[in-house]
């Protein structure tokens, strides 16, 4: 088999690339004249395996184009996948040249060094010559495309590539097509054409970010933007953070930054996001204790609220946060925020006593204000003092009844005087006492754990 190798005019810098050993690749060896496809066994390194009236520029002409998704174009944006598509065809009526073999080879024009990336299709190879230089090239002869070898025969080749990155500049691509009559010599009844085109970088316009701009502190969100290779930065990090490649960011606090998305050599996007508040609750204020048929007006510090109750066999509750006592026991009355990013609730726990303990008051029955009746310790285990202060000393007597004003306790002792009591194994709960003596009555509340 002849050897195969192909003149590839690249630069004025190499002209000519050959090979000793096809397996190597066709264009290892430098500065000979070979032309590759048509090539015999052996070909000694420096001698030409074709003489120089083998090569001709009318027979075969060589097309380039630069296609996107199959569509031919002028131009080339940065990181993107083309076909390089190569055509050859042989226009002489006396010659046959059923065979052929190519060499495509993409530079910058600027630098004359391998610009983007090839992939070799079936049938060639990618040769490396010298540290600028990729060629895509044949790895042994290849049939004609369409056609026997004679007049209109044409030669086809497409090689993907993937354009360099954006801000490259201009790309030259230069391709030469081998044709060969396949005779098992190297004479002149082989012929080759060249061709070269170069292909501009076109002008990147940036394309507007897109995504979800609205985010809860704590969550995240994907933007994204058409055009690749840029970076993503935020202008106030501290409502929102976004990876620098990835697009994605996350709400810190409430507010709003605005996302940059930069590309080199094309400027940069921009969109605003809002970060917004996850919804506040604040704590619930007013009286734990009502009683049945009374009243008592809740309030939160974090503003209105919808308000519930846990149980309104228990005690009910306003839209405004007035409670009433229907039947003696506990309920948790709530007061709910909701907003875009959820809801959150106060709760508070009320406890519902017979009708008979508002009834009497939970204050002086007169408008003497000097005793007050006290309990220490206030939660307790059972074992607590009760005492009841007063500006003179006289007999008072001391009532303690739970929440279903069951009397559990009941004694006489004076004013100014502590008295120690265990209740041993009572049950825990809410226990109210009261203390009556010649200048009213007076009550407390005591809880037993």
């Amino acid at each position: 088999m002849k050897k195969k190798l192909l003149l590839l005019p690249i630069t004025c810098l190499f002209l000519y690339l050959g090979l000793s050993s096809w397996s190597a690749g066709p264009g290892t060896v430098l500065n000979a004249d070979l032309t590759g496809a048509s090539g015999t066994a052996t070909c000694s390194t420096g001698s030409s395996c074709h003489s120089s009236s083998s090569s001709t520029i009318t027979s075969p002409t060589v097309a380039i184009q630069l296609l996107d998704a199959g569509t031919p174009v002028t131009t080339y944006t940065g990181s993107h996948a083309y076909t390089i598509h190569v055509v050859g065809t042989q226009i002489s009526s006396t010659l046959s040249l059923p065979n052929f073999g190519f060499q495509v080879a993409p530079v910058l024009t600027s630098t004359t060094t391998y610009a983007g990336t090839m992939t070799m299709p079936a049938g060639g190879h990618i040769g490396i010559y010298g540290p600028s230089i990729h060629l895509a090239e044949h790895s042994s002869a290849l049939p004609a495309t369409t056609g026997t070898g004679g007049a209109g025969t044409t030669y086809v080749v497409d090689i993907p590539w993937t354009s360099p990155i954006a801000g490259s500049g201009s790309v030259s691509i230069f391709a030469i097509i081998n044709a060969v009559n396949f005779n098992g010599s190297a004479d002149a009844g082989d012929k080759w054409g060249h061709s070269s085109v170069v292909i501009p970088e076109s002008a990147v316009v940036l394309s507007s970010i897109t995504g979800t701009m609205n985010v809860c502190c704590t969550s995240s969100a994907t933007l994204s933007d058409a055009t690749p290779g840029g970076t993503w930065s935020s202008s106030n990090p501290a409502v929102a953070t976004i990876g620098s490649t990835t697009g994605v960011y996350t709400g810190i606090t409430a507010g709003t930054a605005t996302i940059t998305y930069s590309v080199t050599s094309a400027g940069a996007a921009t969109t605003i996001v809002t970060v917004n508040p996850l919804p506040s609750v604040g704590s619930i204020t007013g009286s734990s204790i009502a009683c049945v048929g009374y009243t008592a007006s809740l309030a939160d510090v974090a503003g209105p609220g919808t308000w519930t109750s846990s149980n309104t066999a228990i005690a009910t509750v306003s839209s405004s946060g007035v409670v009433t006592g229907v039947a003696t026991g506990t309920a948790s009355i709530s007061c709910t925020y909701n907003n875009a990013c959820g809801s959150a609730s106060a709760i508070h726990t009320m406890t519902i006593n017979p009708h008979s303990m508002c009834s009497l008051g939970l204050t002086t029955s007169n408008n003497n204000t000097s005793p007050a009746l006290s309990v220490f310790p206030n939660p307790n285990d059972g074992t607590f003092s009760i005492n009841m202060t007063s500006d003179k000393t006289e007999p008072v007597d001391i009532m303690i009844t739970n929440l279903t004003g069951a009397i559990v306790r009941q004694f006489s002792t004076t004013t100014n005087n502590q008295s120690a009591i265990d209740f041993g194994n009572n049950t825990p709960g809410l226990y109210f006492i009261s203390a009556t003596s010649a200048n009213g009555k007076y009550y407390t509340k005591m809880i037993i754990r």
